[in-house]
């Protein structure tokens, strides 16, 4: 049975779990964990990210989305599905240096609000759109100076 032919999403899949691996240069990579998928997938960057939960919340219909999404092209994208690869899955050596666990509670003004929890600090925030909760993450995970910027500062 798949999820959209339920009435309602059990509630373990409404939260998704994030591991952020390596965070360099505002870049950041990991995995996620959310039920919907069953296994730890791997993104190379933000945008990888939240495209795929989007995606995920696309395909269980949860939070339902309040307006459309516009596309430059004519063709509405269907959600897909992730296709995991042994590419894209966790390796078990790699350790996080920062986890959140994130619930997408709405998705209004095509946006999301939600909580996102910081494991490691023990803090809970509420967010009122993506680029919210983008900054929240960022405040949380280590700040390495970029090699632009050290050239900058040296020259």
């Amino acid at each position: 049975m798949s999820i959209t032919s339920l009435k309602a999403v059990p509630e373990n899949m409404k939260t998704s779990i994030i591991r952020v691996h390596s965070y360099r240069d505002k870049n950041l990579q990991g995995t996620f964990y959310n039920l919907f998928y069953g296994e730890e997938i791997a993104f190379g960057s933000l945008t990888e990210l939240l495209l795929r939960i989007e995606d995920m919340m696309d395909e269980m219909d949860y939070p339902q989305a309040s307006v459309q999404s516009r596309r430059f092209d004519a063709h509405c994208k269907r959600a897909e599905k992730v296709n995991i690869t042994a590419a894209s899955l966790a390796k078990p050596d790699w350790k996080a240096i920062a986890t959140f666990k994130l619930k997408v509670l709405f998705r209004q003004g095509a946006s999301w609000q939600g909580k996102l929890t910081w494991a490691e600090g023990k803090t809970e925030v509420a967010f009122r759109s993506a680029l919210e909760m983008i900054k929240l993450m960022d405040s949380a995970l280590p700040q390495f100076e970029s090699s632009a910027d050290s050239t900058k500062l040296s020259g």
